[in-house]
């Protein structure tokens, strides 16, 4: 259960980098582009709550942190130093 949990914790970050990286640049209407953004929005909560009930609040306060970008960016300014 706990691989189920991180795998969908993964994959909810995936359709937020489609709604800001693809779907603006797709040849729809901007009535389909708003649908599929919204869609995407829901499926990615959706996998993000389930992977918090499967793996627990702490966990998932983990990786976010790790996964926040003020964490990463003092990770490669102390990489770029050594």
């Amino acid at each position: 259960m706990q691989k189920l949990g991180l795998f969908l914790f993964i994959v909810s970050f995936l359709p937020w980098l489609a709604v800001f990286f693809v779907v603006p640049f797709l040849p729809l209407d901007i009535i389909q582009k708003t649908t599929l953004s919204v869609v995407l929005a829901v499926e990615a909560e959706v996998c993000f709550w389930i992977s918090v009930v499967l793996l627990g609040k702490e966990v998932v306060t983990k990786y976010r942190r790790y996964l926040h970008p003020r964490y990463l960016w003092k990770k490669i300014k102390h990489f770029n130093r050594k």
